[in-house]
Parts: C-alpha cells; structure tokens; sequence
C-alpha cells in the first residue's frame, strides 16, 4: 500500500507536505506506542497483542477506504495512518519476541530471518499488491484487500503464536516486577551494541522505508519507468517487488549462514556498502532496467544488515527484556522511517532525485565507522 499513497493523495489535492506526514503518521505514532509494547510483551507474552494488533491495522485501513470519498481525505488518511501505527507496533514487536522465545541461540538467526520476512512480505496491501490491485482495480479495493488480509492474519495469530514470549507467565512477571522500570531501559541503552544497533537501523529505515520506499512512486512518474505499460502505482509494485524479492532471499540466506558462522558481524560491512551503492545507482537510473537492478542491490544490502543486527541484539541483551529491547529496536526503526518520507518528497522535488538518492548513499557509509567497531568488539570477545 506504501508505494501507491503518494500518487492517491496527490490526484485528491493533497499538498506533498502533508502527504509526506501522512506516510509517517504510523511511525510517528508507534514512537510513543513501542515502549508499551515493549513492556507488555515482556510480562504477557507475544500471541494476543499480535493479534491485537492485526485486528487494529485492519481498522486503520478502513479508513482510507473512507477516505477516497470523505470531503476531507487528508483528515482520514492521517486518522488510519495513527490507527495502523498502534497495530503494526503491537505486530512488528510481537513477532520477533516471539522468535526470541522459542528460538535456541544456535539457530535464532534462521529464525528470525524468516519470522521478519514473513512479517514484511506479509503486511496488509504490501508494497507489491497494494500497487498491483490499485491498478488493475482500483484503489479502493487495494485497501479492502488490505483489512481482509489483516483480518485472516489476527486469526492465524491466535493459533500460531506461542502463549508466553520467554518465561512462564509466572516468573517473567516477577522477574520484571522486580526490576525498576527506569532501570530495566536504562540497562538496555547502557550497552555500547545495542546503541550501535539502534543507531545503525534509524539510518538504513531514513533511507530504505523513509526516503526509498515513500519517494519510489513519484520516481516511476518523474521519469516514466513504466513496467509492461502500467502506469506508476503498477509499475511501483513491480519494481518494488525486485527489492522486496531481494531482501528476503538474502535474509533468509544470511540467517541460515549466520546459524553455521561463529560471527554476527562479518556481513555488515559489505551488506552496508551495497545499500550505498544502490542508492547512487537509482539516482542515475534512466530506465526501468537500470532502476531494477540498483532496487535489487538496496534489497539485498538491507537483508544483510537487519538479520545480523537483531540476531546480534538477542545474543546481547538480557532474556527478559528482549520485548524491551526489540521496542527500542523499532523505536529507531520508526524514527528513521518518519523523517524519510517527508525529507524525501521534499528533497526530490527541489533538487531532483538523483541528487537526493546520491545524498542517502553518502549518508549511508556513516555507519562503517560503528559497524565496524562492532566486528571488532566481537573479536575481542571471542
């Protein structure tokens, strides 16, 4: 659904301010919502807040259907925006809690590999659907799609999911009623790791799921990228199916690499140049080729930094605060994807997007330096 917004919110008038917000409303809200998460998850466990959660975005997307016919469309579609963030930070928290319950360190990275994968190619009238269903339909049935989608999903959640995320029901309550609720976040954010961590993914979601993913339609207009004669939300869905597609393949591969690896850290490096690279090659695309493959580098340099990064901040932060901090996790997450929308609609349309792109790039190798102080962290660890 993320790719087709941009054009929906400008064919009803919205300004591209505005439309920038609305894309970042959810992060916006999930800033203040993820710390609750956090700490529910820890006491409760991951299986209903998940579904929760699901049942919320569902609502959430209701009201863009709404807005497509209200006489204030820009009210709407900032109402379902903040409505959805409440749900995706119930979901997106959840579902990695769950995976650091159950999974042994042994084999956590695989795991959470295809949990995360799963999760983002699963979201409600994804970035491919969501494109492809507003094209050959119409935008209305992109978002009835997406609430039936997050419907079946809130249901599959209750079976699926397990009960407790880390210790009996029990003993997780006592262990966090024991421990301070100010200490419990200042001991997570006290670690040099888990710092770089947050820091590292505020950066790579600026670029990819801020700038990137808001910017990628108006790109496809801008320059006519058309994909087999669709128009720019198709064409949007399908380019951003190569990104997706890649992404997921090298998740899945990292995940299963780092199960068999005595190392977390050995991808970051060379997965972080790939997204850099990727983006100075989009900036450059002139055809829908060229743009295809720069998406596919950005895909599989993203996959290969966040399978290592969460893998390596369950290995380092204590069992019962991994709710806590896969809160922060996505905390940083959604700060990153906030400021992207907005700075990339505007940016692109004073400068262009070859320069922006360009400019994303550069930013991105800013995260050698902490990424590779990491690696050698670990070294001296053993």
């Amino acid at each position: 659904m993320f790719p087709i917004l941009p054009v929906v919110g400008i064919d009803l008038g919205i300004s591209a301010f505005m439309v920038g917000l609305i894309l970042s409303a959810n992060r916006i809200t999930r800033l203040g919502f993820n710390p609750i998460t956090g700490s529910l998850l820890d006491r409760f466990g991951a299986r209903w807040p998940v579904a929760i959660g699901l049942v919320i975005e569902a609502l959430g997307t209701l009201a863009f259907s709404i807005a497509l016919v209200s006489e204030q469309p820009a009210a709407w579609f900032l109402a379902g925006r903040i409505i959805w963030g409440v749900g995706s930070s119930l979901l997106l928290v959840g579902a990695l809690a769950a995976v650091m319950a159950i999974a042994p360190a042994r084999t956590r990275a695989g795991m959470t590999a295809k949990v995360r994968t799963a999760v983002s190619l699963g979201l409600p009238a994804g970035l491919v659907l969501g494109g492809l269903v507003a094209d050959q339909v119409s935008n209305n049935a992109a978002f009835l799609t997406a609430t039936a989608l997050s419907v079946v999903a809130a249901i599959a959640a209750v079976f699926l999911l397990p009960d407790q995320a880390g210790e009996p029901a029990g003993r997780a309550a006592r262990a966090d009623s024991a421990t301070p609720r100010t200490q419990a976040w200042r001991e997570l954010l006290a670690m040099p790791t888990l710092r770089i961590i947050f820091a590292a993914n505020a950066l790579l979601f600026f670029a990819v799921s801020g700038v990137l993913l808001a910017t990628v339609a108006v790109l496809v207009d801008t320059r006519a990228l058309y994909v087999f004669g669709m128009n720019a939300q198709g064409s949007a869905g399908l380019l951003m199916a190569v990104l997706m597609g890649a992404r997921a393949s090298t998740a899945l591969a990292c995940g299963r690499y780092l199960d068999h690896s005595d190392s977390r850290t050995r991808l970051l490096l060379p997965s972080m140049a790939l997204v850099a690279i990727g983006f100075v090659g989009l900036g450059l695309a002139g055809d829908a080729v060229s743009a295809s493959l720069a998406l596919l580098v950005i895909g599989a340099g993203s996959g290969g930094l966040t399978i290592p990064m969460i893998t390596l901040l369950g290995d380092v932060a204590p069992r019962h605060l991994h709710g806590r901090a896969l809160s922060i996790y996505q905390w940083s997450s959604d700060l990153g994807g906030a400021l992207g929308p907005a700075a990339g609609l505007e940016l692109g349309r004073a400068f262009g997007y070859g320069w922006s792109y360009g400019l994303v790039g550069l930013a991105v190798l800013g995260m050698a330096l902490p990424l590779r102080w990491l690696a050698r962290d670990e070294r001296r660890s053993g």
